[in-house]
């Protein structure tokens, strides 16, 4: 769930993604016919049963994340929508090359969505200027490593429930693909 490698979290925070990311992992491993709600409840359970309340601030701050991220998660993973969707890429790090040193993008999931690549991404709590960079990082990352950008990316902040929508822009993305191409002059990086 970290964009970048220098993305620092306090030991909860930790905890937390790695279980929120077993959680997603499982889901979507499935077949699409067990995808349900009590599904992603028995997940939860068996991840949150792992974790120490001795790394939150309290009692009372271990339950409100778990009760929380549980509601969240089958917000965003209700069984009735995404039955059907099958990621390409899940909880993939992603290697780019910028003017002055490589570094990595994680992208927690993309998948197809009439005919469009979109990428999802988790996020404890809301962060504007995490989101900015990280939209920086895939308008570097993606046209590097797949040779186009995705149409937008989705920022789902699993503590208070929110969707946050980027959307690339067909011209910014020409216009960075361009600079790319120029940049690397054809070398891949993998």
């Amino acid at each position: 769930m970290r964009a970048v490698s220098y993305h620092l979290h306090k030991e909860w925070q930790q905890v937390v993604e790695r279980a929120v990311q077993n959680i997603i992992i499982q889901y979507y491993q499935a077949a699409p016919s067990l995808r349900s709600v009590s599904f992603i409840l028995t997940l939860v359970e068996k991840q949150w049963k792992h974790i120490k309340q001795n790394v939150f601030d309290s009692p009372l701050h271990y339950y409100t994340v778990l009760a929380k991220t549980t509601d969240h998660l089958l917000q965003f993973l209700h069984p009735l929508f995404e039955k059907q969707c099958s990621p390409l890429l899940l909880f993939e790090r992603i290697k780019c090359k910028s003017k002055w040193r490589k570094t990595y993008v994680d992208i927690d999931m993309a998948y197809i969505d009439n005919g469009e690549w979109i990428i999802r991404k988790f996020l404890l709590e809301e962060d504007e200027t995490f989101c900015r960079h990280y939209k920086q990082m895939i308008l570097t990352a993606c046209p590097q490593k797949f040779g186009f950008l995705p149409r937008k990316i989705e920022f789902c902040s699993l503590l208070n429930g929110t969707r946050h929508i980027e959307c690339l822009s067909s011209l910014s993305a020409f216009h960075r693909v361009s600079k790319i191409k120029l940049f690397t002059c054809g070398r891949d990086f993998d």
